[in-house]
């Protein structure tokens, strides 16, 4: 066999591309083809995909970078006006003993009589007879609270809380400049995501 650069005799094949070469046209492993520093580059094809590559990759970072606020994956926004019934798990994600928040009273159907008449009739009290608010809780607003400080205090962990102060605030027919929180009124609270 002879060398595939010159007519001398073949003494080791490449074990890159298999050509048989002589002592001047490689070494002990490798063809001089395979040595040069031309064929250590990466094809064509190589520099296509990393370039495409880059280029999603850029794509997806704008898009993370200028997409709208409050906008977040996987995670529930806050609606209101949807009545929703919620339960809260044993152990859940239920207030804590310090905080203010109450569930609306459950109502099993049936009017509760309070008082009566002049005739003496028992008279049903209307306030019981009214159908609570399903899934929404309720708030008593305490001395020195912000419409924000009522949000970050009730909110489920991962919610925006502006959104979630503009839920309250749309909730209670209020605006996020004009909330009249008085302490000891009661406000409503959407529900906690399931």
């Amino acid at each position: 066999m002879n060398c595939y650069s010159c007519d001398n005799a073949a003494i080791n094949a490449c074990k890159r591309c298999a050509k048989t070469y002589c002592a001047d046209h490689g070494n002990a492993t490798y063809c001089a083809e395979c040595l040069a520093p031309s064929s250590a580059m990466p094809s064509f094809n190589l520099y296509r995909g990393a370039l495409l590559f880059m280029l999603v990759g850029t794509a997806v970072a704008i898009f993370l970078l200028v997409r709208p606020p409050g906008e977040s994956s996987g995670s529930s926004t806050v609606s209101v006006g949807k009545v929703t019934p919620t339960v809260t798990p044993p152990g859940g994600a239920a207030p804590s003993a310090t905080s203010s928040v109450s569930e609306p009273p459950q109502s099993s159907g049936t009017p509760e009589v309070n008082e009566t008449d002049a005739a003496g009739t028992p008279t049903p009290d209307t306030a019981a007879t009214a159908e609570p608010t399903v899934g929404f809780r309720e708030y008593v607003v305490q001395e020195g609270d912000s419409l924000y400080g009522i949000a970050e205090a009730t909110i489920a962990p991962g919610d925006d809380i502006d959104a979630y102060a503009r839920a309250i605030a749309n909730l209670n027919g209020w605006t996020l400049d004009d909330a009249p929180l008085v302490p000891g009124d009661t406000i409503q609270l959407p529900p906690l995501p399931e």
